[in-house]
C-alpha cells in the first residue's frame, strides 16, 4: 500500500473516532486526547495529521459528506431511469434510514460551529447544493421524457428540500420510530402528489 493510501485511510480513522466522541462527550467535551484514546493512539499523532481540532473539525464534516455519497449520492445517481431514480430520490428524503445517516447530535453540534466558522459553512451549503442539484437534474429530465408534468424544475427541487428539512426538524428531538415513520409516509404521499405521481 501506498504511503498516500496509508495516510487517507488513518486519517478516516481519526474523524471516525472523532464522530464517535463527539456523540458521547459533545462538542466541547471532544478533545484531541479522547479521540486519541478511542483509537489508542498518541495525541500528537492527530495533531500530526491534522494540525488543530477545528481543522479535524472542518475534516469531520467532509468525512461525512463522503460517507452520505458513498450511501446515498452514488446509488441515486447510478439509477439510469430518470423517474425510477426520482421515486427513489423521494423515497429517501422522507425515510428514517436516511435521516439516522447522521446522528443529529452530530448534525447540530457541526451546525453550530458552521454559524461562526465559513469553511465548515460552506461544507454545509455543499450537501444542500448538491441534493438540490441532483433533484432538479433528475425532474428536469422526467419533464423532458414527458414522465412528469411541465413545471419549474428549480423550484419543484427547492420545494422538496424544504418538505425535507421539515420532516428532519419534526422528527428530531425524540420523535419516536412510529411517529418517524407515520410523518415520513405522509410526506412522501404528498411529495408524489405535488410531482403529480401516484402513491
Amino acid at each position: 500500500m501506498r504511503r498516500e493510501e496509508w495516510a487517507r485511510i488513518r486519517r478516516r480513522e481519526m474523524l471516525a473516532a472523532y464522530y464517535e466522541v463527539l456523540l458521547v462527550e459533545g462538542l466541547q467535551g471532544a478533545s484531541v486526547a479522547k479521540i486519541a484514546k478511542r483509537i489508542d493512539a498518541p495525541p500528537s499523532l492527530l495533531i500530526y495529521y491534522f494540525g488543530t481540532k477545528e481543522q479535524m473539525t472542518i475534516e469531520l464534516v467532509d468525512y461525512l459528506l463522503e460517507r452520505y455519497h458513498e450511501t446515498y449520492g452514488a446509488l441515486l445517481q447510478s439509477i439510469a431511469d430518470p423517474l425510477e431514480r426520482l421515486r427513489a430520490i423521494v423515497d429517501y428524503l422522507f425515510s428514517v434510514e436516511y435521516h439516522q445517516l447522521l446522528d443529529e447530535r452530530a448534525f447540530y453540534a457541526l451546525f453550530y460551529v458552521s454559524l461562526t466558522h465559513s469553511t465548515v459553512r460552506r461544507a454545509f451549503a455543499r450537501v444542500y447544493q448538491e441534493s438540490l442539484a441532483l433533484i432538479e437534474k433528475t425532474l428536469r429530465e422526467c419533464m423532458d421524457a414527458g414522465r412528469v408534468a411541465l413545471d419549474d424544475p428549480h423550484e419543484l427541487a427547492v420545494t422538496l428540500t424544504a418538505l425535507e428539512e421539515g420532516y428532519a426538524f419534526l422528527i428530531g428531538g425524540g420523535a419516536d420510530e412510529e411517529a418517524r415513520a407515520e410523518i415520513g409516509v405522509a410526506l412522501r404521499k404528498r411529495a408524489l402528489q405535488l410531482l403529480g405521481l401516484p402513491a
